[in-house]
C-alpha cells in the first residue's frame, strides 16, 4: 500500500513538470512568432522609401513624336465647294440624294497635281466602287489622309509602304468617282484621327488656307 502512494506522488510530480514544460514551449513559441512578425513588418514597410523603377526606363521628360499630329497643308489648290458634315445631309446631284459627307471638295482642273498633306507612309491604293481612285496615307498621332478622285496613273514609285514628305507629289486630279460625276473635277480629301472622321479644314494650317484654298461662301457655316 505504501509503494502504491508513493508511485501516486511521483506521478503527480511528473506531470506538473509535464505541464510546465508544454507551458514553457508555448511561451516560447509566442515570444519567437513576435519576433518573426516584427522582423516581417520591418521588411514590408522600410524606414526610407524604395526606388522601384527599373534602371533601363527612361527618366527624362518629352513626348512620343509619334503621338503628336504633324502639321497639315492643303493637299491641291482650289476652291472648296463642299464642305466636311457628319451631322448635316448634303446634297449629291450624281444620285440626285442627299448623304453625309465625311470629307472636302476641293475643285481643280483635271490633271491638277495632288500633293500629301503631310509627312507619312503610302497605307493603301484601291479602287473605292464610290469615290474611285483613292490613296491613303499614314501619319503620326493616328492620322490617316484619303484622297480621293484621282487619275489612275499616280505618282511613280507610289506603292503600299512607301514614304512621303509634305508636299510630294502623289498623283493628280481624275474623274474617277462615279459618286460625284456630274460634279466639276475636284479633289475629294477626307482626313481620320484615331479612326474618327474630321474635318480637314481644322487640320490644315492657316497659312495654307491662305495661300492654297478659298471658300464658295454659299457653303460656309
Amino acid at each position: 500500500m505504501e509503494n502504491n502512494g508513493q508511485k501516486k506522488q511521483n506521478g503527480g510530480k511528473a506531470g506538473s513538470i509535464l505541464y510546465i514544460a508544454l507551458a514553457a514551449v508555448v511561451v516560447a513559441g509566442a515570444i519567437l512568432t513576435g519576433i518573426l512578425m516584427a522582423t516581417l513588418d520591418d521588411d514590408v514597410v522600410p524606414d526610407t522609401p524604395v526606388d522601384t523603377t527599373p534602371d533601363d526606363l527612361p527618366t527624362g521628360g518629352g513626348e512620343d513624336p509619334s503621338l503628336i499630329l504633324p502639321e497639315f497643308v492643303s493637299p491641291a489648290v482650289g476652291l472648296v465647294t463642299k464642305e466636311h458634315d457628319m451631322d448635316v445631309l448634303v446634297y449629291f446631284s450624281t444620285t440626285d440624294d442627299w448623304r453625309v459627307h465625311c470629307g472636302i471638295d476641293i475643285s481643280c482642273a483635271v490633271g491638277d497635281a495632288v500633293m500629301a498633306a503631310a509627312d507619312g507612309v503610302v497605307k493603301s491604293i484601291e479602287e473605292d466602287p464610290l469615290f474611285g481612285t483613292t490613296v491613303s496615307i499614314s501619319h503620326s498621332g493616328g492620322a490617316v489622309s484619303i484622297y480621293s478622285n484621282l487619275s489612275k496613273e499616280l505618282a511613280e514609285g507610289l506603292i503600299v509602304g512607301a514614304e512621303v514628305k509634305c508636299g510630294d507629289t502623289i498623283g493628280c486630279v481624275g474623274e474617277s468617282a462615279t459618286l460625284e460625276l456630274t460634279e466639276e473635277p475636284h479633289l475629294h480629301f477626307e482626313m481620320m484621327v484615331g479612326d474618327e472622321f474630321v474635318d480637314p479644314m481644322d487640320f490644315i494650317s492657316e497659312s495654307s488656307k491662305a495661300t492654297d484654298l478659298s471658300q464658295d461662301v454659299s457653303y460656309e457655316g
